[in-house]
């Protein structure tokens, strides 16, 4: 009876560290992107290929975002900035679009001359 127990108890441990393993890895982003490029691969998915602005000549890499919603996809622009959060599940996975928001171009307040 012992024997019973300790292994289904095992077998209880296995399937949740399996289960942990497949949800665990999630990397969340949240950053400043310049859409470069909108495009749909041949599964027909949206994505859109962005780089993030306020890296170094350098260090610029361009990554592509998959895009779930159209009506997303056809409100965004290229060459524009904006605020994004996105999201991986496994690291061979593509990132995947959570929330994005478009950063108004800062205004100049011009100091009037006072008299």
């Amino acid at each position: 009876m012992k024997l019973k127990i300790w292994g289904i108890t095992i077998l209880v441990i296995i399937i949740l560290i399996t289960v942990f393993g497949l949800f665990a890895y999630k990397t969340n982003v949240g950053s400043y992107i310049t859409i470069i490029e909108k495009n749909k691969n041949e599964e027909g998915e949206l994505y859109i290929t962005a780089v993030n602005p306020h890296l170094s000549e350098s260090n610029i890499e361009e990554f592509d975002i998959y895009i779930k919603d159209k009506s997303t996809w056809n409100l965004l622009k290229e060459d524009i900035m904006y605020v994004a959060q996105y999201q991986k599940r496994f690291e061979n996975s593509p990132f995947k679009l959570v929330e994005i928001n478009y950063i108004p171009p800062m205004r100049s307040s011009k100091q009037e001359n006072m008299q």
